[in-house]
């Protein structure tokens, strides 16, 4: 008797769950043409835009080589919630990876649940970030998002609790 084995089920194709384009930074884009300003989500309102010192960036983030230039968008969410998107320009992506390696690296160990969460944003591997604050006597959450696209690093945060309104506009920046 010949027996021979085979798969009879059905072929499925199976799509990607992230179908999000990675849009590519052109060569010669600043860190200031790359934060959003008319394309706005609703309620959300640019207010204006500021150059970050390499001094700036150090005190807020890390020091480490390779940094070339730094910009601050300034944002309001509802008419009352400060948001911000800094765009960091590096010299290679690997200083802007190795920017965000150190910059988590400083950051200690909550005492229950986790700190890091990895997200996807634009099509980039991101790290929403948790750290709590003191609001009247109150820990409150807050939230940040860092992510690369090439050497620039992207860096979205602000004062709110809600990390929903820093991804939305983290995804409007469309790096």
């Amino acid at each position: 008797m010949l027996s021979i084995s085979g798969c009879t089920d059905e072929v499925v194709e199976e799509t990607p769950e992230n179908t999000d384009i990675i849009n590519t930074i052109s060569e010669g884009a600043s860190g200031q043409s790359l934060m959003p300003v008319d394309d706005l989500p609703e309620s959300y309102e640019f207010l204006g835009s500021r150059e970050l010192s390499a001094e700036k960036v150090e005190n807020e983030y890390v020091s480490v080589e390779g940094f070339v230039a730094g910009s601050e968008g300034l944002y309001m969410y509802l008419d009352s919630t400060d948001v911000y998107v800094d765009v960091i320009e590096m010299d290679s992506s690997v200083s802007a990876e190795d920017f965000i390696v150190q910059y988590k690296a400083g950051f200690r160990e909550l005492s229950s649940g986790s700190r890091f969460t990895e997200e996807i944003i634009n099509g980039h591997s991101a790290v929403r970030i948790l750290e709590y604050v003191t609001v009247d006597k109150d820990k409150t959450p807050r939230y940040t998002y860092i992510w690369n696209n090439g050497n620039f690093v992207f860096v979205v945060g602000g004062a709110t609790d809600d990390y929903v309104v820093l991804s939305t506009l983290a995804e409007a920046t469309g790096y």
